[in-house]
């Protein structure tokens, strides 16, 4: 068990590792993600990040932490609020082991509780947990939580809208691009590679913050430094996918979000409210869209939410819940 934020640190390279062996690592289980949330939010959780071995191999990571507000709970490192699915880390073959070795780990650490929350429910996770729970004599509880929609993707963007789009919404969404068009005949997409990450980023939470009040209270001092973190090392890495739709220097909407495992992952949008009239949120989406099939990305995880949107585009719910399990054995 790693108790410090130093020690974290050293994990770097068997974390990549056992991420890399994983068929689907989702970005926010992958070391870059949670040093990040750790550099920005280590103040209100203690690190209790578990390293499983066997025969002397490190086979699973499990992110967890101390809560400092909740007494006794044992959560997912990584920040509820920040992270869109959470989950553990097991080479192919080992997720038992992983499962029972942090539900036996759990139980005996004096916690209370371990609060899981944004478990896919398509994922190994909880099929182990629940096994792992029984074999130990402990409670489980599975409470439904959010939904992540997806779209399957084909192999080009005509067969996208052809056949992930009802007739209706396939109309509307190329009578957008129409318009679009018509009274932006210049837009294009522009990005990092071409602005530079920093003024990239800094042009994308400027969208975000004027596209939704809501958004611009998320954006806190902390937040938008998390953001900064993130994007800089995704980067370095390969996985980030941020775009702005732009048209003669104007900056109309933007996307910011990641490329893993032949998965596209939005993570946040935003737009320009003076621009509104010509959908330029939604667009710019159908537009990551665009350039992630053609990078030959077979899903597209529209992560954490209902929008309307997301189901214009053709997705489809997935499903994330919260396991509570009760680490207090009868009789003791």
């Amino acid at each position: 068990m790693v108790d410090t934020t130093a020690g974290l640190a050293g994990l770097r390279r068997v974390w990549e590792r056992i991420e890399s062996s994983s068929e689907e690592p989702a970005p926010f289980l992958t070391w870059e993600w949670q040093e990040s949330w750790w550099a920005v939010f280590s103040a209100s959780h203690r690190p209790r990040t578990l390293v499983v071995s066997h025969d002397g191999e490190v086979v699973g990571i499990a992110p967890l932490c101390l809560s400092l507000r909740r007494e006794g709970t044992l959560q997912f490192a990584g920040g509820e609020d920040l992270s869109d699915q959470l989950g553990l880390l097991a080479r192919p073959g080992f997720e038992e082991q992983v499962a029972e070795a942090t539900v036996a780990w759990a139980s005996g650490s004096g916690a209370l509780e371990l609060d899981l929350h944004f478990l896919r429910d398509w994922g190994w996770e909880l099929p182990a947990l629940e096994r792992a729970v029984a074999r130990q004599g402990l409670t489980l509880e599975v409470h439904p939580e959010e939904v992540s929609p997806a779209i399957d993707l084909p192999a080009s963007f005509d067969e996208y809208l052809s056949l992930r789009l009802g007739k209706k919404d396939r109309h509307e969404l190329r009578r957008k691009m129409r318009r679009l068009e018509q009274e932006r005949p210049g837009w294009r997409l522009v990005g990092p590679e071409e602005l530079g990450l920093e003024p990239a980023l800094t042009a994308f939470l400027k969208l975000l913050r004027a596209s939704r009040e809501d958004k611009d209270h998320f954006l806190t001092p902390e937040v938008e430094r998390f953001f900064r973190e993130v994007a800089e090392r995704f980067q370095r890495r390969g996985w980030l996918r941020l775009a702005l739709l732009e048209e003669g220097g104007r900056l109309a909407a933007g996307i910011f979000g990641f490329c893993l495992g032949r998965v596209w992952y939005l993570y946040n949008s935003g737009y320009d409210p003076a621009e509104a009239h010509l959908s330029p949120g939604l667009l710019c989406v159908a537009e990551g869209l665009r350039g992630a099939i053609e990078a030959g990305c077979r899903q597209a995880d529209l992560l954490r939410g209902n929008e309307g949107y997301k189901y214009r585009l053709g997705a489809q719910d997935q499903f994330l819940v919260n396991v509570r399990i009760s680490l207090a054995k009868e009789g003791r």
